[in-house]
């Protein structure tokens, strides 16, 4: 019986130097560990253990990425301390990564700079790491804790998670489309379906998908409960890794009899645009069930849509028009690699133009700007549970969930409309 890319690349880096199956429990060796602004958690999991400055050691200089990120420049006095222990930690263990208050987001710094590849093993302290899985790495999110001991020795256990095939089908679309296909899975078997196991995407639709969408897919395979969302290597995946670091790396391809406990397949020409409702990420209907829903705000960016690639679409579809009046258009690149992408094509200026809030790079618009209770969104980030956008006070905001074309449309609209309306006009 063949193997999983999961059971593989797990394989690949078993301390006992011995193939693993689904159900096994590995110790694996990483190939690199992401920590962002847990940083002080990580510290704190050092002091419980006696080492009060925290960390003494790295198991490897070359392969830590410290990236103190998400609040920049610091919005607190905590926030500004934890980044001078950062700082201060970074400097005294030797470390080659340090990305210091760098306004981003780390899973797109991380691809941006070349830290992941082909058939490795990253871990990282925030959930969606799973992100590189886009460029065939096993990558998944753990906690301070564990990061505390990988930091120490290089390796963590892992429990060889059962795999699930993912097959898309259909043309390329002229329009970032990844977000609807994930809704659809997610409102199609649930937020849960592929909890604890690895979502292993390919067919002809995946392998023509640009490297946004592939990330936008495979970020949110932790939406759904996966530990790892993976895709088949492909030559648009090793190009963009080949442009970014000439260090060596070995794709990884499932085999043709590998053993999976479900089969799925998508038909994306068939396939409509998705939205998922309040307030949960499977709560999704096709567009034509919530057109005509007026809304507050809009907003594009995060880890899930915040590349060149969806916002330049929403640039293209606000040519020659404004945003509707009374509504908020919030844009926000992932990093500042996609930011200085933006403003070498030249779209920046015109974005403001038409009314849009272009803002810096980072978390905030996914996180931590405010939705009220009396007001509607809908936005192309991550997650829309109560009090995404400001806590509990806010736990009855009315937040949608769309690809970035539906929500460009929505801004130019004030209500929720079919995107193809702008598009192809």
């Amino acid at each position: 019986m063949g193997q999983t890319l999961a059971e593989k690349i797990l394989s690949r880096h078993n301390t006992a130097a011995r193939p693993a199956r689904a159900g096994d429990l590995v110790d694996a060796r990483v190939d690199g560990l992401m920590v962002h602004i847990s940083w002080s958690a990580v510290r704190q999991a050092y002091r419980k253990i006696g080492f009060e400055d925290g960390p003494p050691r790295v198991w490897d200089r070359r392969k830590l990425f410290l990236m103190i990120e998400h609040n920049q420049p610091p919005t607190n006095v905590n926030n500004a301390r934890a980044n001078l222990d950062a700082r201060r930690d970074a400097e005294r263990l030797g470390l080659e990564h340090f990305y210091d208050a760098e306004m981003g987001i780390c899973h797109q710094m991380m691809v941006d700079n070349g830290h992941a590849r082909p058939g490795e093993l990253v871990v990282g302290t925030d959930s969606h790491t799973c992100m590189l899985g886009a460029l065939n790495c096993a990558a998944t999110g753990i906690g301070a804790d564990e990061a505390a001991y990988v930091l120490a020795f290089g390796e963590l256990y892992f429990t060889v998670p059962q795999s699930i095939k993912v097959t898309l089908r259909g043309a390329k679309k002229a329009y970032p489309f990844a977000k609807d296909v994930i809704l659809y899975l997610a409102g199609r078997y649930g937020d849960a379906f592929a909890q604890n196991k690895s979502l292993e995407f390919g067919g002809p639709f995946a392998q023509a998908m640009d490297m946004s969408d592939r990330m936008c897919l495979a970020d949110h395979a932790v939406e759904v409960g996966a530990k790892f969302g993976l895709f088949e290597p492909g030559e648009a995946a090793l190009a963009f890794v080949r442009s970014r670091t000439d260090l060596p790396f070995e794709p990884v391809a499932a085999d043709a009899d590998a053993d999976y406990v479900q089969a799925i397949e998508v038909d994306c020409d068939t396939l409509g645009f998705q939205v998922a409702r309040p307030f949960r990420f499977d709560n999704v209907s096709p567009l034509e069930d919530v057109i005509g829903t007026r809304i507050d705000q809009a907003r594009i960016g995060s880890c899930a849509n915040g590349r060149f690639e969806d916002i330049e679409i929403a640039a293209r579809m606000l040519r020659g028009r404004r945003v509707a009046k009374g509504v908020r258009f919030y844009v926000s690149p992932a990093s500042m690699q996609v930011y200085r992408q933006c403003a070498d094509a030249g779209i920046i200026g015109p974005l403001i133009e038409a009314g849009v809030h272009f803002q810096a790079p980072g978390c905030s618009i996914c996180t931590s700007q405010v939705v009220l209770n009396e007001e509607v969104c809908i936005s192309s980030t991550t997650r829309n549970s109560r009090g995404r956008f400001g806590g509990a006070p806010t736990a009855d905001a009315q937040v949608y969930l769309a690809g970035p074309a539906t929500v460009a449309a929505a801004a130019i609209a004030g209500e929720i409309v079919d995107p193809r309306e702008f598009i192809d006009a």
